[in-house]
């Protein structure tokens, strides 16, 4: 069942959100007419950094890919991860490309073995994945669309919401814990509320804003991000130790290796890789070993496209613990200037995507990642 790896290809991808491209969609060529794809994101609003990944992976990556069998993909990301050694770039764009490469090749084996994903990396522990809305922007001087947003995502049988945006949060405790309030309200009980926002610059004010949401009383289900687990991940461990909270973190990691501090250091609750730049989802399967050992939860983060919510949903039903998945299927309002539409990424690029039914991700049986591009919507958004 060996096929060797034949070639490496990869072109950048745009959408309104990040119009000078954003995403490297990466394709291996295998024996066979066997081609895999992955997903390697790189979030440069200018899109030149996104150029500098597709040229890693053509130029850099490629040679340490091409020629192996399709199976050994670990043995394949050892010999990328050692490209990275030789940049001095083990956390940095070299590891975001990896990710692309790997992801592919996991679509790649599937498809060779006639297999979903999942059976790669262990085989399914469910047949669905319960996802969360991912993500709702709040304006706190005209919250309205938020609450309305609200509901509607829960008259669509979601059980879990997550917030972002909200600028100054924190600065007006009393309006800020009254939005929380009217936000619960419109969402009822029983769906699960979580917090990407609110950046406060210290460790004082963090727990003085954490306080605020305690006291507001809505059961937050996390508060994602408040401090950097990167660059300030010991005030991030004081947090998580000094409030009640569930303190969610880990987006902007890299390997398992970054993944291993966040847990012995008891920097977070809650673990969020996202396959797309930690290191593919070799190493996602690593991270959630670790989480799993340590009993800490873990939820695949996803601001990407079709391919890596494919992906993540894959790992996660092939996690004995799995539980969640990130859904990033609003408007991306920031980004976007007040679009009313979810992202192409995730709506169009796929002529076969993952199909979500009352709150849950489907989990695909088909070889591979289960999914299918629509090679003119590809071509439509291709960066010339």
């Amino acid at each position: 069942m060996s096929a060797r790896i034949l070639d490496v290809t990869a072109r950048v991808l745009k959408s309104y959100e990040y119009p000078n491209g954003g995403w490297v969609l990466v394709r291996v060529q295998v024996e066979g007419g066997i081609e895999g794809v992955g997903e390697c994101f790189v979030p440069d609003r200018e899109g030149r950094s996104v150029l500098a990944a597709r040229q890693l992976i053509e130029e850099g990556l490629k040679g340490a890919v091409v020629g192996e069998d399709v199976l050994d993909i670990e043995k394949v990301w050892e010999g990328m991860y050692a490209t990275c050694r030789r940049l001095y770039d083990r956390r940095g764009l070299a590891v975001h490309a990896i990710s692309g490469v790997d992801m592919a090749l996991f679509d790649a084996a599937g498809k060779r073995l006639g297999i979903p994903v999942h059976r790669l990396l262990g085989g399914r522990f469910r047949d669905r994945v319960r996802v969360y809305v991912s993500s709702v922007w709040v304006d706190p001087e005209a919250p309205e669309s938020a609450f309305e947003y609200t509901a509607k995502y829960v008259e669509q049988g979601f059980t879990g919401l997550k917030y972002y945006g909200w600028p100054g949060f924190g600065e007006e405790k009393g309006r800020d814990r009254e939005l929380l309030k009217e936000i619960r309200r419109n969402a009822g009980e029983g769906v699960e509320l979580m917090l990407d926002l609110g950046r406060p610059g210290n460790l004082a004010d963090a727990v003085k804003v954490a306080r605020m949401i305690e006291g507001a009383d809505v059961d937050i289900r996390w508060w994602e991000e408040p401090l950097s687990s990167s660059d300030d991940a010991e005030n991030m461990a004081q947090l998580t130790a000094r409030t009640d909270l569930t303190i969610a973190a880990g987006e902007a990691e890299m390997t398992a290796f970054g993944f291993r501090d966040l847990i012995v250091k008891r920097v977070v609750d809650l673990l969020q890789p996202d396959l797309s730049w930690v290191g593919g989802l070799t190493e996602g399967k690593r991270i959630a070993e670790l989480a799993r050992l340590f009993n800490v939860p873990m939820v695949p983060h996803n601001w990407g496209t079709m391919v890596n919510f494919a992906a993540s949903v894959q790992l996660v039903a092939s996690m004995p613990d799995g539980f969640l998945c990130e859904y990033p299927i609003t408007p991306r309002t920031w980004e976007a200037g007040g679009t009313e539409k979810p992202s192409p990424m995730m709506t169009e690029l796929a002529a076969r995507g993952i199909a979500v039914e009352d709150g849950y991700a489907l989990v695909p049986q088909e070889p591979g990642l289960g999914i299918e591009l629509d090679e003119e919507v590809v071509a439509r958004y291709t960066v010339d």
